[in-house]
């Protein structure tokens, strides 16, 4: 009866531990983190483009729409983005319950791929056989077909919305001459060439939201002479200043938002005129080009004497910054601003690089600092300057070994290319450069 029990008991204890095991909850499976996998439909585009992006989980390919996208740590909208910041971005995507993706680089260029340099001056032309005022548009000359070609000058050009403005005169005898401009290959009178009382010159030229400003002079009587500019053209300028003649001149003008400003020479005094309001400018001097930065200071260049030479200079603001070291004689004949630096282009005389005899340098200032454009071999001037994206581009002549005539001539960061053919004379006068655009 006692073995009948303990087996009884030894039973009971051994189908309850089995019930507790049963009963017993297995522990969890931990599931593993999955990894996020980004690509995007571009990783090197032009500014302005969109790039798609696409999202999946790495281990199970399976495709995650409702990630977050981040670009150098800003949240997207969605999983599409327009890049218009030129430079490297980095893309990240993100969930809750994910590993973070890899990042994404994307590259996103400028569209601007080239420029298109253009050098307004003189050369041979083969047809007439002789010298012609004419432009380059990227070392290919370009003439205008005009009946008294060969009895004008150019002096200034702007390109602006792909059309070429040049500004010039047509003279006729060293008292009569008449003021003109282009307008690609449109010419358009700006005085009465048939007036021979008349003396009439456009010095320079500007374009603003689609209007043509040229400033030049305009004689008043036989002693008196008128600074003017024209607007859209017509022979009714409107009037700056008059001065006394042979004391008045060299007139140049810019415009900045709605406010006009033209610099020259009256009475023998440098000036500028913001709005027909004059402002004198420190010392003396001659004044030879203006722009306005985008702060509102206001640059003139030019030169003057310093009691023994013509030392080159520019103004700021009426207040004048000397530039040439006044040993020997040097000018200023181009001023551009770019990014608050301060170019001004020109000449100095320096000591040949033999040693013996002077030479002049064609060169440029930067705030100040000279740089140096020819070896001081032979004889070389520097007439304007441009700036786009820090790249430096001078116009200039360069009268190279003797027996040769002086050559029109460019440099791209001193980089020096000539214009002109090599048996002929050339000039080159002015210089602008524009963005060519990938479409």
């Amino acid at each position: 009866m006692k073995k009948l029990i303990a087996n009884t008991l030894l039973l009971t204890v051994v189908w309850f531990c089995s019930c507790s095991e049963e009963q017993k909850p297995a522990p969890p499976v931990e599931e593993e983190e999955l990894t996020l996998q980004l690509t995007a439909s571009e990783t090197t585009v032009m500014a302005s483009s969109t790039v798609t992006f696409e999202v999946i989980a790495e281990e199970t390919q399976e495709v995650v729409t409702d990630a977050d996208i981040y670009i150098d740590g800003n949240k997207l909208d969605g999983y599409q983005h327009v890049f218009d910041e030129v430079g490297t971005q980095s893309v990240v995507a993100k969930k809750q319950g994910y590993k973070d993706s890899e990042p994404v680089t994307v590259t996103v260029l400028d569209q601007v791929a080239e420029v298109d340099v253009y050098v307004l001056g003189s050369g041979y032309d083969e047809t007439s056989g002789g010298s012609r005022p004419l432009y380059w548009k990227n070392g290919e000359s370009v003439l205008y077909d005009h009946e008294s070609l060969e009895n004008m000058i150019y002096n200034n050009m702007v390109v602006a919305d792909n059309q070429v403005y040049i500004a010039g005169e047509r003279q006729f005898t060293s008292a009569i001459a008449s003021a003109f401009y282009w307008e690609n290959d449109t010419h358009v009178e700006l005085s009465d060439p048939n007036d021979s009382d008349d003396y009439a010159t456009a010095y320079d030229i500007c374009v603003s939201e689609g209007d043509v400003y040229v400033a030049g002079i305009k004689t008043k009587t036989n002693y008196m002479m008128d600074i003017v500019y024209w607007k859209n053209g017509g022979e009714s300028p409107v009037h700056v200043a008059s001065g006394t003649l042979g004391q008045t001149g060299n007139s140049v003008i810019t415009v900045s938002g709605d406010d006009v400003y033209v610099a020259g020479l009256l009475n023998a005094e440098p000036t500028y005129w913001k709005n027909g309001e004059a402002v004198s400018l420190e010392g003396s001097g001659t004044v030879t080009g203006i722009v306005v930065s985008d702060q509102g200071d206001v640059y003139v260049s030019g030169h003057g004497s310093n009691g023994n030479v013509t030392v080159a200079k520019y103004w700021k603001n009426g207040q004048e910054i000397i530039l040439g070291t006044g040993e020997r004689e040097s000018e200023a004949r181009s001023v551009f601003v770019e990014n608050g630096d301060v170019y001004v282009a020109g000449y100095e005389k320096v000591v040949h690089k033999s040693g013996t005899g002077t030479v002049n340098v064609a060169r440029y200032w930067k705030n100040g600092e000279a740089v140096d454009l020819t070896d001081r071999s032979y004889r070389a001037e520097a007439n304007a300057i441009f700036v786009l994206d820090g790249d430096v581009y001078v116009a200039g002549i360069d009268f190279r070994s003797s027996g040769k005539p002086v050559a029109a001539m460019y440099w791209k960061n001193g980089e020096a290319m000539q214009l002109s053919q090599d048996d002929h004379r050339g000039h080159a006068a002015d210089i602008f450069v524009v963005k060519r655009t990938q479409n």
